[in-house]
């Protein structure tokens, strides 16, 4: 009995879901660079959101490439701080670089909660919140540790500690969950639906020194499904690209003469 009942009530909830919004990205995605609400086929849309693992149903609205630029300037394009690491390892970030990820996430948030609103979650979120008082505990029971065992403690574990410490100051700083922020910037950025992290450095490279050549931008010389914005964020990475291999052949170059006259004087 409880069962069919609650296969009812799921049955029931689809269906208004369904009725309310589009969900679904369209059947044909079209190439080139477009708005996020574009790919995905409408401007809303419900989406069971993570909060601390557990999934909510909230109503998503989907950013223009204003908005998303002014978050902040944080790219989707990683791929320098993945290359040098091995599978399954995540990439190192400075402090200053996680506080800025974290400051663009929470701006995107703010954006692209529609039901309920950035505000309306804030609201129910205060000092007593049990994920919040559970942190907060965490992080005196590690500075007590440290206070108490610092004499004892070999320099390692004592940077280990500090580095235990930052990490849970910085996730007690920000009102929504890791999961969600994580999830919220992936869906807002479109990395389900665009190609922009299948481009290689190598192609980055090619585009960028097409467009040097020819006078027009990288982002006229790559194809594939992106968005609007990603246009700004290839154009800015292919430059940097570009500008990194020109100085490292210009420093192999001036090694290789260094070398020569060297061998010269003998």
């Amino acid at each position: 009995m409880i069962k069919m009942l609650h296969e009812l009530i799921t049955k029931i909830v689809n269906e208004a879901i369904e009725k309310r919004t589009i969900t679904t990205t369209p059947q044909v995605i079209p190439v080139g660079y477009n708005p996020i609400e574009t790919l995905r086929g409408a401007l809303f849309h419900w989406i069971a959101v993570p909060f601390n693992n557990q999934e909510v149903w909230c109503q998503l609205r989907c950013p223009n490439a204003l908005q998303l630029e002014l978050c902040g300037d944080v790219s989707n394009i990683i791929l320098d701080k993945y290359k040098d690491l091995k599978a399954g390892e995540a990439p190192k970030y400075k402090r200053e670089e996680i506080l800025k990820i974290k400051n663009y996430q929470e701006e995107l948030c703010k954006v692209v909660f529609n039901i309920p609103t950035f505000d309306n979650i804030a609201s129910l979120v205060g000092l007593d919140d049990f994920i919040v008082s559970e942190k907060r505990k965490e992080l005196e029971q590690i500075r007590e540790k440290l206070e108490a065992h610092k004499k004892e403690m070999s320099e390692a574990e004592k940077i280990t500690l500090n580095e235990q410490i930052k990490k849970v100051e910085v996730q007690i700083g920000y009102i929504l969950p890791d999961d969600t922020m994580a999830f919220i910037t992936e869906w807002a950025m479109g990395n389900d639906v665009s190609e922009i992290q299948k481009i290689t450095k190598g192609k980055f490279l090619r585009a960028a020194s097409m467009a040097k050549l020819h006078g027009k931008a990288p982002s006229d010389y790559l194809s594939g499904v992106f968005t609007d914005f990603n246009r700004h964020e290839i154009d800015a990475y292919a430059a940097m690209v570009l500008d990194e291999h020109i100085k490292e052949h210009e420093s192999v170059e001036k090694d290789k003469n260094q070398w020569f006259g060297r061998g010269k004087k003998k």
